[in-house]
């Protein structure tokens, strides 16, 4: 109940806080509706998410842990693309409700850092999790490139991308890794890849070329032979390095407003494409189409 009451009063303090920073030349009304729908997002998030990784665990009290050595680093590629994109959906939010672009990217690096900061305090107190750092630096870290280039460039010439592909490893480790696909795509750090995008056109090239500006050269790094936090006897851990062409679905030439605001929400999934992937066991491999 203490974590259900502390979300309400922080998310409502909050976007309430935020509402009032509407212009009057705006909808100060809608900017009001949407704070109040991000803080119930947040609200049933935090609560949905506490009950779904904490109701059987043992509060033990706050304490801190060192996982930074934990799935090859993985986790916390993770944790920074979830607070980009949590970004994203703050940024876009307040976007479509009226708010002007500076205080809207402000408030989508508000609301990221609220929510994962959040998430990192429930870990805190209970047996088997703890406050990680190295997971409050990932978290700062997406943060932070999202937040900077909206603010210097009005735009993302850097973004970060998630793929995913089913893998052999969940099978021997389904609590850890997932019992279905879809805990899979969020556990199974075999079958992630996290991509840095980087458009051409805007750092490459002249702006006024004709360059597609929704192309992009993707970086990408993965894992595999991991079923458990830690290195076990049964499989060889392998870091896997990726380079891979590119769509980036925000700048896909869309005049809409609403679909735009879509294609930008959907922005974090990689499309699969061909990949050339390269690691110290296999060397260099192509993938025709890689997810």
């Amino acid at each position: 109940m203490k974590y259900k009451l502390v979300s309400i009063l922080l998310a409502l303090s909050f976007c309430s806080a935020w509402a009032q920073q509407a212009d009057d030349s705006i909808a100060m009304r809608n900017v009001k509706i949407v704070a109040g729908i991000d803080a119930a997002i947040y609200v049933g998030t935090t609560i949905g998410l506490h009950q779904l990784w904490f109701k059987d665990c043992q509060w033990v009290g706050i304490h801190t842990i060192n996982d930074n050595g934990d799935w090859l680093q993985m986790d916390k590629l993770c944790h920074a693309t979830t607070s980009y994109h949590t970004c994203v959906f703050g940024d876009e939010s307040m976007r479509l409700a009226g708010l002007d672009p500076k205080r809207s990217a402000l408030f989508g690096g508000a609301y990221s850092l609220l929510f994962m900061t959040t998430i990192e305090l429930m870990d805190s107190g209970y047996e088997g999790w703890g406050f990680s750092w190295g997971d409050m630096a990932a978290d700062v870290s997406g943060v932070t490139l999202y937040t900077a280039q909206q603010l210097l460039w009005d735009e993302q010439r850097i973004s970060l991308k998630y793929s995913f592909h089913p893998s052999k490893y969940a099978q021997y480790n389904p609590e850890e890794l997932g019992h279905n696909l879809i805990s899979q795509s969020l556990k199974d750090y075999n079958g992630i890849t996290i991509w840095a995008a980087f458009n051409i056109k805007e750092l490459l090239l002249d702006t006024d070329s004709d360059f597609p500006e929704w192309l992009t050269i993707d970086v990408g790094y993965g894992a595999k032979g991991m079923v458990a936090p830690q290195p076990t006897a049964d499989f060889d851990r392998v870091r896997q390095f990726y380079l891979s062409p590119g769509v980036d679905l925000a700048k896909l030439p869309v005049e809409n407003r609403y679909l735009k605001a879509v294609l930008r929400a959907l922005s974090f999934i990689k499309l699969p494409v061909p990949a050339l992937e390269y690691n110290a066991t296999d060397k260099f491999v192509w993938h025709w189409l890689y997810f």
